[in-house]
């Protein structure tokens, strides 16, 4: 086995809440705002009762592979060698290309709005280095670390949400449904491809779980948590800041702490959403590196996964820097990830028709 250590279902539920919020608190309100504008709350309750489905679905083809991981079970469907190139295509061009998507938003992030004048390869180098120091003391030790994230972020939002309730104008999300269902479902799409899409890299730790059977419920109710967070982050930025700047603003969620002011005492929180966006974005981009050094192991029978998070790292960085010019092409690029991600959908769904024409493994 790849991997000696294992996690608890209740610190798989954990990861799994803190991925899914991962980079899109920051930036989720902007991206459903353009299309469902006041509707926001209906786009993403939509989304998020689609993304369950979709978790549901990824736990399933993982127990009928008996809790394989996504390496196994693809070569179990496909024969050995196959299998193998379809896991190293699918590792290349969706995992390891969302990775570098994380890491250049930090990037991105930490250039616009905190560190104007510091190059974005100091930025990579500092996060990635910390992430590579994450991913190298393996599942169990960076799992337990986020055990001790989770109470510190519950504690900062019950703060910004208490803070924020006397700036909410309900008449923010009237009319309901003024443009009909149609931009209501273009954005639930964009909420289901980002980030519920995303939670298939989970098929790489489910096997290391001590009771992966009970699963089920715990990636469930880590998804709910997380989503149900990214609908409420959501949908005050409607009620606080209005529809036009929540969807015109780059970082919405961040604009959003910066309106928190309180006789002029308690102010300038926007550092703390910031903490909370760099612990959900570490815990994210830890748990893709690790995903696709594990996965890269399997494929090319590397027996500690461990050597590869050196050569790994050094990729993501390189082509982190060069995939995008700037943050302006990464907005330019999302309606084009939705096409692009939901493409790379269609490998599940091909593992599953497989699986059901051979037969239930054994």
């Amino acid at each position: 086995m790849l991997e000696n250590g294992k996690i608890s279902v209740r610190q798989f539920t954990v990861l799994v809440a803190l991925y899914t919020v991962g980079t899109a608190i920051l930036i989720i309100p902007s991206i459903l705002a353009a299309k469902a504008m006041q509707d926001i709350w209906i786009a993403g309750l939509i989304g998020l009762g689609s993304g369950l489905g979709l978790v549901f679905f990824y736990w399933k083809i993982s127990e009928r592979f008996q809790f394989m991981n996504l390496v196994e079970i693809l070569e179990k469907c496909f024969g050995k060698w196959i299998g193998k190139a379809v896991a190293f295509s699918y590792f290349t061009f969706y995992i390891f290309i969302l990775s570098t998507f994380v890491l250049r938003d930090i990037g991105d992030f930490m250039l616009t709005v905190m560190m104007v004048e510091t190059p974005i390869e100091a930025i990579h180098i500092i996060f990635l280095a910390v992430v590579l120091y994450g991913v190298k003391l393996g599942l169990e030790a960076f799992t337990r670390t986020t055990e001790l994230f989770l109470p510190w972020i519950v504690i900062l939002f019950v703060v910004l949400f208490i803070t924020l309730l006397p700036q909410i104008e309900f008449t923010n999300i009237l009319p309901i449904m003024e443009n009909g269902i149609q931009p209501v479902l273009r954005s639930s799409l964009s909420f289901i491809v980002f980030p519920f899409l995303e939670l298939v890299v989970f098929l790489m730790i489910i096997p290391y779980v001590n009771e992966p059977k009970k699963t089920k419920k715990a990636f469930l109710l880590g998804t709910a948590l997380g989503g149900g967070l990214l609908i409420l982050i959501a949908t005050l930025s409607i009620l606080v800041i209005g529809v036009t700047e929540t969807a015109r603003s780059i970082y919405p969620t961040y604009d959003l702490s910066k309106t928190i002011n309180i006789r002029e005492f308690f102010q300038r929180v926007e550092a703390f959403m910031a903490l909370i966006w760099f612990i959900t974005v570490f815990v994210k981009l830890v748990v893709l590196t690790y995903a696709l050094c594990l996965g890269m192991a399997s494929v090319f029978n590397v027996q500690d996964y461990k050597l590869l998070t050196l050569p790994i790292g050094l990729l993501l960085y390189i082509v982190s820097l060069v995939i995008f010019p700037s943050s302006t092409y990464l907005i330019e690029f999302t309606p084009i990830y939705d096409f692009y991600a939901v493409l790379w959908m269609l490998m599940p769904v091909f593992i599953w028709l497989v699986s059901l024409v051979r037969g239930k493994p054994v």
